[in-house]
Parts: C-alpha cells; structure tokens; sequence
C-alpha cells in the first residue's frame, strides 16, 4: 500500500475535517492523521512544520482539557519544534502534576 492509499483511507482529509473531528471527541482520529501527516509529509505538502505545531497544540490542548494525561503526553513526546515541545512540557507537568515528562 503506498502512502497515497494510507491516506486516502484516513476519514480526516484536511485542517477543517481535523478541527471537527477534535470537537466531536475523537482525539484518536485526529492523532492518527497528525502522525500520518508528520511520517508523509511528501504526501502532504501543504502541511510545513508551522501548521503541523498548530496542530499538535490544539490536539494538545483537547487532551488535557479532558485530562487525558497519556494522549497528551504522546502529543509533547512527538511535538516537531523544539520550543513548542519544551514548553507544552512545562505545561503538562503543571497541569498534570507530572514530573520529568520527556
């Protein structure tokens, strides 16, 4: 299956369909086409790393609003830009209570 396939099976297709699917709740959904677009990105050209770091903030933001802790773990592990994964760091540890979150 090459890439193209992969996400043509995705449900979300672009920033609106991801935008609405982190409203309806489905925060899984929305991290699986995040990550499909970080590992193609060829596929997804529209997507530089600005948009992808808008992206991760507001899925990260979804996560601990629900306090989700572990969904918003994944989302600062895996954060592209260096200053954004620090600080989202910071953050979940203030809002988690966690401690050492790398």
């Amino acid at each position: 299956m090459t890439d193209e396939n992969q996400a043509e099976k995705l449900e979300i297709k672009n920033t609106a369909d991801f935008q609405a699917a982190i409203e309806r709740g489905e925060l899984e959904e929305a991290e699986r086409f995040l990550d499909e677009v970080k590992n193609n990105r060829e596929a997804f050209s529209n997507y530089d790393d600005r948009c992808i770091d808008h992206r991760e903030r507001e899925l990260f933001k979804a996560y601990y609003g629900r306090e989700d802790w572990a969904g918003a773990k994944r989302i600062v592990e895996g954060s592209i830009k260096p200053d954004s994964k620090e600080g989202r760091k910071k953050r979940l540890e203030e809002l988690s209570g966690m401690r050492s979150v790398d």
